[in-house]
């Protein structure tokens, strides 16, 4: 006779820092168990992100601009810890024990492994019968490795693995590293990463509006087809690679586009020095942007561009950005969503560090209509309100028992 599944009224959270696209999920999590009777809580272990702290990558102190502790309860466990962490034994678990004894939760939820203290936090739930779910970006694609390298890894995440019953993978090749390192199939959902979409409440009339104005701002003809960069200006993005497959056009083409590089990083004086080369071309850096500034620049481009090399790109979120704005997309084989979103119309992949390919891929979208709302009903599967629906009807059905 099978054991009686227990229903998972109330969930723990647990996450290393208040991130802006995890928030919106975790509030629609809290609102749907809420709703049904049931209670949810996240700790992080930190709350340096909206703090305002330095970002090593972007180069620059900024604070995420939206209320990314609201509709929501939670508690961070490190208040005083103010800088980005910089290692994995820099976020501790301190007073986690007395945590769950107060909540006393059905179900652990855990978005990250990358700390000392999430592990030794999850280490402690499993030791008082609580069962886990693992949530996190991992696959076995993003970055190349040797042998030798990949067999301890993957002996390490057997071994962690084992702390769990249970996974809601992020895409495709994040649910085949799961179901490879030890997560039962049967018990592996998938719920894809996802971004508030910024750009629905926007009318296209206003869209159109928004695109020209800046457009205009920029000294941007209307018949170019302008690429877009946004992210960290660091060698794991390779946003040079923007600029050399531009360069690898014939003249005449070369001049149909234009570049925004939206973002900071080391390499803006290297892609500084490259724009030079490029005279015909248009090419602004527009600096950092925070989240609610980013709207009119997706608007104003016609493509997104994530060339990123083999060094950890194990979604890009910027695409589903992108994607939300009605942009086509331009990602090499090392961005973990391009298997994801492969079916869409106009998303391209293409080879890593490979400029004339990347050339060719551009150049597919000269004379490209914009459309808005190219993806709108696309992208239904990729929204907020799908991946909460898909977690919480993953962790109300998973058994509470071990698998066999």
């Amino acid at each position: 006779m099978k054991p009686m599944q227990k229903p998972m009224n109330k969930l723990l959270i647990l996450a290393s820092h208040p991130v802006q696209y995890h928030a919106p999920v975790f509030r629609g999590i809290a609102q749907r168990l809420t709703a049904a009777g049931g209670s949810c809580v996240v700790v992080y272990l930190s709350d340096f992100s909206i703090r305002g702290y330095r970002d090593r990558e972007f180069g620059t102190s900024f604070a995420w601009d939206e209320p990314l502790l609201a509709g929501y309860r939670s508690v961070v466990l490190n208040e005083n810890q103010t800088a980005q962490p910089a290692g994995f034994g820099d976020l501790d678990a301190p007073g986690f024990d007395e945590i769950l004894a107060a909540e006393r939760p059905d179900r652990v939820l855990v978005h990250t492994l990358n700390y000392r203290g999430a592990i030794a936090a999850t280490v402690r739930a499993r030791l008082r019968g609580i069962p886990c779910t693992l949530r996190v970006e991992t696959n076995d694609v993003a970055v190349p490795r040797s042998r030798w390298k990949g067999m301890a890894r993957s002996l390490l995440y057997r071994l962690l693995y084992r702390l769990f019953d249970s996974a809601v993978a992020i895409g495709s090749y994040s649910r085949e590293h799961l179901i490879r390192h030890g997560i039962r199939r049967d018990r592996v959902a998938v719920a894809y990463y996802c971004v508030p979409d910024r750009f629905a409440a926007i009318l296209d009339e206003e869209k159109q509006t928004r695109r020209d104005r800046l457009r205009n701002e920029l000294n941007l003809d209307r018949d170019r087809t302008v690429i877009l960069f946004s992210g960290k200006l660091i060698p794991k993005k390779n946003p040079g690679l923007i600029l050399d497959a531009i360069a690898t056009l014939a003249p005449e083409q070369r001049q149909r586009f234009a570049v925004l590089f939206l973002g900071a990083g080391q390499l803006e004086g290297v892609l500084r020095d490259r724009a030079a080369q490029l005279p015909d071309v248009p090419i602004h850096f527009l600096g950092f942007k925070n989240q609610t500034e980013l709207p009119p620049y997706y608007l104003a481009a016609d493509a997104l561009a994530l060339l990123s090399q083999r060094a950890g790109e194990t979604w890009g979120l910027v695409a589903n950005e992108a994607l939300q704005a009605g942009l086509p997309c331009i990602v090499t084989e090392a961005v973990g969503c391009h298997r994801d979103f492969a079916p869409f119309p106009h998303f391209q992949t293409v080879p890593v560090n490979d400029a004339i390919a990347t050339g060719q891929a551009f150049a597919n979208l000269i004379n490209l209509p914009r459309q808005f709302d190219r993806y709108r009903d696309l992208l239904e599967d990729f929204s907020v309100d799908r991946a909460v629906e898909r977690i919480t009807a993953a962790l109300s059905t998973f058994p509470n028992q071990p698998p066999s």
